[in-house]
């Protein structure tokens, strides 16, 4: 896959040479606050994620991207595309971003990109996110990426917003019942500040 590029922001797959930039963010008690699976303990947590999502990115052709600040060439977060699990089916919105990079609007700007290649390369039909009702900035990406509201759903225990995008020339939104032909789960999910 080339990378998917705005003015800012580079998305690219993962690869194991990023495992000690991923960690840092990943291994953040603040950044993964809305993880159904809280922080990685350990560089083997984040090595395992990333060698997941390689794995993903060969047979599906999308995967979680790792996130690159353009100016910098600096690994600053993950954003990308994979099945939800946890009951729901559908292809699932991620982001997570290091804390120094929150609040320059760079999740909304990886967001929109990945939806865009949702939509176009990849030929998906709907996404979903899910997000914890406290997670307001999350609420606000979700928003700018066009994403509506759908249902209050307990996920993991946790009670939830759903959100679906659909295609610009799809029909009105539909319930969360149905889903995407690559549902498989995500290790990271909830999206994180903006």
């Amino acid at each position: 896959m080339q990378p998917l590029t705005t003015d800012r922001l580079a998305l690219r797959p993962f690869s194991l040479d990023d495992v000690e930039a991923a960690f840092a963010f990943f291994g953040d008690p603040e950044v993964m606050r809305f993880s159904l699976n809280g922080p990685h303990v350990s560089r083997k947590t984040t090595e395992d994620f990333i060698q997941t999502n390689i794995s993903r990115q060969a047979r599906l052709g999308f995967s979680i991207w790792a996130v690159i600040e353009r100016g910098s060439g600096s690994l600053i977060g993950m954003c990308g595309l994979a099945g939800f699990g946890h009951g729901v089916s559908g292809i699932e919105l991620a982001y997570r971003l290091r804390r120094d990079r929150w609040g320059r609007g760079y999740a909304t700007e990886a967001g929109q990109i990945a939806v865009r290649h949702a939509f176009g390369p990849l030929g998906l039909d709907r996404l979903i996110a899910a997000v914890e009702r406290e997670n307001t900035p999350s609420i606000h990406v979700l928003e700018k990426c066009e994403f509506v509201f759908v249902e209050d759903r307990e996920i993991a225990g946790k009670d939830a917003l759903v959100y679906e995008r659909l295609p610009p020339t799809g029909p009105h939104p539909s319930t969360i019942s149905g889903g995407g032909p690559h549902a498989e789960p995500v290790e990271a999910r909830g999206p994180i500040a903006d």
